[in-house]
């Protein structure tokens, strides 16, 4: 009888510091849709509240909003957190979503699906990486079967997953699947314009709403300035 597989002996402390920088590294690495990642990107990214998103990154020393400068500064300078909320007016949670952690919580049961997220942005970011460097459907489709059930906004912010099963892709909002074949001319009709597709529409095949930011997500689409617009307002 075969013996039976054990878990990773996952060092908890070494998997939350790997969250932190990987969730800093999303945050300044987004296929230029704006300066930064907004929080809901990086929410869905890790999969994560947007407000631990946020603390992780105030604590990594590299979020800015004139709130959090606020809150920050006061708390360099050594105001309690009543004093804060006085100062600034918010609330005691508020105050306290703005404060960097002093040590990152964890929970031993959430280890394993934290390593795992880690693993799958660093796939993820590979290949993204990949594919802005090739023209081969192969590699398009490889980096497709990486992104199931990540969730992505069609431009008029409808939030979306697909899946994949055999040359076909099963979109959340939508009956009808859309073939590889039409997925393949959509990017043949991308590289065509170099990148530079000013909307679904453009992509010319079914299914377009929802592959044109999915080709945005894995860098076969430079964004626009409308979806630079709304990453930017929506940080």
């Amino acid at each position: 009888m075969p013996n039976r597989r054990k878990k990773p002996n996952y060092n908890p402390v070494t998997i939350m510091k790997e969250l932190l920088d990987s969730v800093v590294l999303a945050y300044s690495d987004n296929s230029g849709l704006a300066e930064h990642s907004s929080l809901r990107q990086l929410a869905d990214e890790f999969d994560l509240n947007p407000l631990k998103v946020r603390k992780l990154l105030i604590t990594a020393g590299v979020y800015q909003s004139d709130i959090a400068d606020d809150v920050i500064r006061l708390y360099r300078e050594k105001k309690t957190v009543a004093e804060i909320m006085a100062l600034t007016g918010l609330s005691k949670a508020s105050v306290n979503s703005y404060l960097p952690y002093t040590k990152i919580p964890y929970k031993m049961e959430e280890i394993s699906v934290t390593a795992e997220r880690c693993r799958k942005f660093r796939e993820r970011r590979s290949a993204v990486e990949r594919m802005k460097q090739s023209e081969d459907t192969s590699v398009l489709w490889d980096t497709l079967l990486l992104f199931q059930s990540y969730p992505f906004y069609t431009a008029k912010g409808l939030k979306f997953t697909y899946t994949i099963k055999g040359r076909e892709m099963f979109v959340s909002r939508k009956d009808k699947s859309i073939t590889r074949a039409t997925i393949n001319l959509a990017f043949q009709k991308a590289l065509l314009l170099d990148g530079i597709v000013t909307g679904p529409k453009k992509l010319g095949v079914f299914g377009a709403s929802y592959l044109y930011p999915v080709f945005i997500r894995i860098g076969v689409i430079k964004p626009s300035a409308d979806e630079q617009q709304r990453a930017n307002t929506d940080s």
